[in-house]
């Protein structure tokens, strides 16, 4: 399972999401890859999605989580799925 953080830039806000996605994205082995708005694959990907709110959360294709998670809420959603995966 890969997953895609996209960000809408590199704000405070932006960056310490991005710290808790990784933070419960490694707790159990799962890779996560960050992109955002200023970057050509994520204004793509913001276009192909349709997206109009960041932080989002990617797994093929679909937005799992937008927004700023709390560190609990980030572990959950990530343990969740793992476990649909498996």
């Amino acid at each position: 399972m890969k997953l895609i953080l996209l960000l809408a830039g590199p704000y405070s806000s932006c960056m310490n999401t991005q710290q808790i996605w990784q933070e419960a994205c490694l707790k159990i082995n799962i890779e996560l890859e960050t992109f955002d708005l200023e970057s050509d694959h994520g204004q793509q990907l913001a276009e192909l999605l349709n997206l109009k709110s960041f932080p989002a959360l990617i797994l093929n294709n679909k937005v799992i989580a937008v927004g700023n998670p709390s560190e609990q809420k980030a572990a959950k959603i990530i343990s969740e799925l793992n476990s649909n995966s498996s």
